[in-house]
């Protein structure tokens, strides 16, 4: 490892001979050919390779598996060499020192001395660098927001320096307390961070004994079960609002039969009682049995009234809520987690926290008054229940707790420069101590609840702990009843947190032990603070359209940080309100007003930060993109800001990246996508020539996929990328009226050729042969059964058949706030005009209304032959894709069952329409003649 003194110095320079706006040396890289899709995919479903290790040392979103951040980094180093594929496998799969040290020498010998240089231009947490440093080479990264660039100094700078020169700290660690002492070749920082974690632990405890008092035997309980109170509109007495009554499991152990929570009513007064077994009480907040959307009712016999969420709400609005203790959770030797009720001290202790006395922190309150933006209740959720600021996200006692947290890293800190650590050291130890408060915010606050795990039907395995406070990705949860983890021992505290966050830093140290520093700064990515064409590559990972509020999530763990921080890191946290989102690069969630993160802002700037990446690279470096959305709009924006920057796609790997062990994502595929800047002499080409060319890439990519295993819906994600292989060889693609083919032509096309390459067959018969709108529900009941679809998606699906999505809704489709849902209730009507898929499904529900005759009628309507072969296809194919016990499922069983009855009366009831049809037709002529 070597050493840094500046970790924000642009990029070195380098020789350039040509413009960044030509391509000139124009180098074959190991991506544009080969990558190693299948060693991804069986990596991160281990724990080196899925990056769980790394995302325990900082708490960021979406991060990517580190095995396809070291694939992504080395495939774009890495010359076109069939040899370098064995070593490139067995540095992804294995993670092989041995192969890692012949790469990093293959990619030294390739480039000149102070290169290569790989930026990151949306580091996040600092994945994709950190890979890039392993390999020695000069790893960059940006990031808008100031936590980010943070996380990144955490994981890919600091365990990479040498720091055995410093001075010796002036404390000494608790594990050295209790005669565990550190191993000599122990790493110093490691040791270090271990012992500065120990002494902001005592310090704080200390702080903040008054509040907590120690139990019967001598020590602080682990948790505290808290609930929101509001006065009754009708009785006006106080009760606590409560989800669940439950505290614990039965473990299956004699004698235990679990904890729950009762509340006893006496007279106008309630109290909080833990007692054994299942609960006998309902909660107090939970929604009626039958119904949805949760309700408050007021447990005193004598009243019960109900209250409305609305009503609830406005309570908060109106500062009508008030913190309540419930239950205190302890550690108990031999025993387990176990509660009780909080004594009278215990409560004391509790309401007894006046923040207003506590010290500034420089320019900032000592609790965060930072408002939250209106708006935002989709990502902070509190607020939507009348908490305002992110102080208010905890309660007193809580919010007491992080702040003498922060006094007391701010302290250490002191005490470290005083005893003659370098200001670089002692600002590495500090951010580490900022980092476990970071990570412990991640099980605090009022969203953090309780979650107790058992309850099956051997009742073994039972336990308790603090739930995470983000319910999806970036959502911020709220609960009214929140668990509250003290100064002691157990999940959620701070030594749990350290245990959890030193054995992260000793992976990631073990892991770079031939490493560089990376190098990390807060930057915008539509203006990069470097040097026309001194990169080598961008690898880089952007925001992932809507599925992130980065920023606004994030905010919790600033105004935290900021207070710990501003004048340890004034490049990343000295200024005031929250972080700046003016330029940040998603579609925000939500209702905020006047909101700017739109769709089409989010093309607009994506273009505008691939521009600065096409200005920044060298004439033959790659831009690599890894990216993965299940929304087709995303990636039409994705690919079409690489277009407008000027980039063309070369080759895209998709990889399994998402697998049940990473606990990283949500979506199940990303695909890593080189890129290269549009050659200016490319040729034109009529959209005819392209559309052939388009379907045969994709098919016989399809085709591949197949062979692998890449379930149908990852596959049309793929697809994408061979398209625009394609679409990227011409300057122009001219359609027979003269104007250019756009970008959704070819989109849409690529997913119509993965169907295409599948040959669906419905019983034999080619699903080309059925009519457009049955293609469409067949395909999409194959994609999704009877789950949800975004509106985007459905959108494309229904484009692959040249069909409007508004003329589906209704007749297939129905619509809600999830998106789109097939249809396979009975349709409105039923003529010549519907579709096969309309047609089975009358008939399913006409099963249910007369049997055969019924069934036999709704064929005749439709103008079907009963021996159509492609109806009684689609009643298998339906049936196929049901569940036995769904009703329609058992309608069309019966209706194949008794098929050669109802073939015989459609075919009776067909002959008695034509011959009624005769007569009528008859004697209309002779009422014409007689007239």
């Amino acid at each position: 490892m070597t050493t840094t003194t500046d970790t924000t110095d642009q990029v070195p320079s380098t020789n350039v001979t040509a413009s960044a706006d030509t391509v000139s040396d124009v180098r074959s890289r190991l991506i544009d050919q080969w990558f190693p899709c299948s060693s991804v995919d069986t990596a991160v479903g281990t724990p080196a390779g899925s990056g769980r290790s790394e995302k325990a040392l900082f708490t960021w979103f979406a991060s990517r598996p580190i095995a396809q951040a070291r694939a992504a980094v080395l495939a774009t180093l890495l010359p076109d060499r069939d040899d370098l594929h064995a070593d490139v496998r067995s540095a992804i799969e294995a993670g092989s020192t041995t192969a890692l040290g012949r790469l990093r020498q293959v990619i030294a010998d390739e480039y000149p001395t102070g290169r290569p240089v790989v930026l990151d231009i949306f580091s996040g947490r600092g994945i994709i660098p950190l890979e890039a440093a392993r390999l020695g080479v000069t790893a960059v990264g940006t990031d808008l927001s100031p936590v980010a660039t943070l996380g990144g100094r955490l994981l890919a700078d600091y365990p990479l320096r040498d720091w055995s020169a410093e001075a010796a700290i002036p404390f000494a660690s608790g594990a050295e307390s209790e005669g565990r002492l550190f191993s000599e070749d122990e790493p110093r920082l490691l040791r270090d961070v271990r012992a500065v974690l120990a002494e902001v632990n005592r310090r704080v405890a200390d702080a903040v004994a008054p509040y907590y008092p120690a139990n019967s035997g001598g020590k602080v309980p682990w948790a505290y079960l808290w609930a929101v109170s509001i006065p009754c509109d009708q009785c006006r007495r106080r009760f606590p609002l409560i989800g669940s009554m439950r505290l614990q499991f039965p473990s299956g152990r004699e004698g235990d039969y679990g904890q729950s929570l009762e509340l006893v009513i006496d007279g106008d007064r309630w109290s909080p009682l833990v007692v054994d077994g299942d609960p006998a009480q309902q909660p107090t907040f939970s929604a009626a049995a039958g119904r949805k959307g949760k309700s408050a009712r007021c447990p005193f016999p004598s009243c019960g009234h109900v209250h409305t969420l609305d009503t609830v709400k406005a309570m908060g609005f109106a500062g009508q809520y008030e913190d309540e203790l419930l239950a205190v959770g302890e550690e108990n030797e031999g025993v387990g987690k176990t509660f009780r009720a909080p004594t009278a001290d215990e409560v004391r202790g509790a309401k007894s926290v006046d923040l207003a006395q506590l010290d500034s922190f420089g320019p900032f309150s000592a609790v965060p008054d930072e408002a939250i933006p209106p708006g935002n209740q989709d990502t902070i959720r509190a607020s939507g229940y009348g908490y305002r600021t992110y102080g208010a996200l905890m309660n007193d006692r809580q919010a007491l707790l992080f702040a003498e947290t922060v006094r007391a890293i701010r302290g250490v800190r002191t005490d470290l420069l005083g005893a003659g650590l370098t200001k670089d050291y002692a600002d590495a130890l500090t951010a580490y101590a900022a980092a476990n408060m970071q990570r412990r915010l991640r099980r605090s606050t009022r969203g953090a609840k309780l979650a107790a795990f058992g309850g099956n039907a051997s009742r073994k395995g039972t336990w308790v702990q603090v739930h995470d406070i983000f319910a999806d990705e970036s959502k911020v949860s709220f609960q009214f009843d929140h668990l509250e983890a003290g100064p002691g021992t157990g999940p959620g505290t701070w030594e749990s947190v350290t245990d959890s966050g030193l054995q992260a830093l000793k992976k990631v140290i073990q892991g770079s032990a031939a490493g560089r520093p990376g190098r990390f700064r807060r930057a915008s990515a539509i203006a990069l603070p470097f040097r026309d064409g001194s990169v080598d590559a961008v690898v880089t990972d952007p925001p992932y359209y809507n599925m992130i509020d980065y920023a606004d999530a994030s905010d919790l763990f600033h105004v935290w940080l900021k207070r710990c921080l501003f004048d340890v890191f004034p490049d990343l946290f000295d200024v005031p309100g929250l972080q700046d989102k003016t330029e940040e690069i998603i579609v925000k969630r939500g209702n905020a007003p006047g909101e700017h993160r739109t769709r089409d802002f989010y093309e607009h700037m994506l273009s505008r930060a691939f521009g600065e990446a096409r200005r920044v690279l060298r004439a033959d470096g790659h831009l690599v993109v890894v990216f993965g959305h299940s929304d087709p709009d995303a990636w039409r924006r994705l690919l079409g800001a690489l277009r407008d920057a000027g980039f063309v796609v070369t080759s895209s790997w998709p990889s399994r990246t998402e697998t049940a062990s990473t606990g990283v994502a949500s979506i199940k595929v990303t695909v890593t996508i080189g890129c290269r800047v549009a050659a200016a002499n490319r040729p034109l080409a009529t959209a005819a020539q392209v559309d052939r060319e388009v379907a045969e890439r994709v098919k016989a990519a399809a085709r591949e996929w197949d062979r692998e295993g890449l379930a149908l819906t990852d596959q049309l994600m793929a697809a994408y990328g061979p398209a625009m292989e394609v679409y990227g060889r011409y300057a122009k693609i001219l359609k027979p009226d003269g104007g250019q083919a756009e970008l959704d032509r070819y989109l849409t096309l690529a997913r119509t050729a993965v169907r295409d390459a599948t040959a669906l067959k419905l019983d034999e018969l080619p699903l080309e042969t059925f009519d457009a709108p049955t293609r469409f529900a067949v395909f999409w009941q194959r994609l999704y059964a009877r789950s949800d679809v975004p509106k985007g998606e459905a959108r494309f699906l229904a484009q692959a058949d040249n069909l409007r999505l508004e003329d589906l809704r209704g007749a297939l489709l129905t619509e809600s706030k999830s998106g789109y849902k097939l249809r396979v209730d009975a349709p409105s009507t039923v003529s010549d005009k519907s579709s096969t898929f309309e047609v089975v499904r009358a008939m399913a529900a006409a099963w249910d209304q007369g049997a055969t005759e019924s069934v036999a009628a709704v064929i005749g309507q439709s103008d079907r032959q009963p021996t159509d072969a492609h109806l009684w296809a689609v009643v298998g194919e339906i049936l196929s894709q049901l569940p036995p016990s769904d009703a329609v499922a058992k309608a069309l069983t019966a209706i194949q069952r008794n098929a050669g009855t109802i073939a015989n009366l459609a075919q009776r009831v067909a002959t008695e329409l034509a011959a009624g049809e005769r007569d009528d037709q008859l004697a209309l002529s002779f009422t014409t003649e007689e007239s």
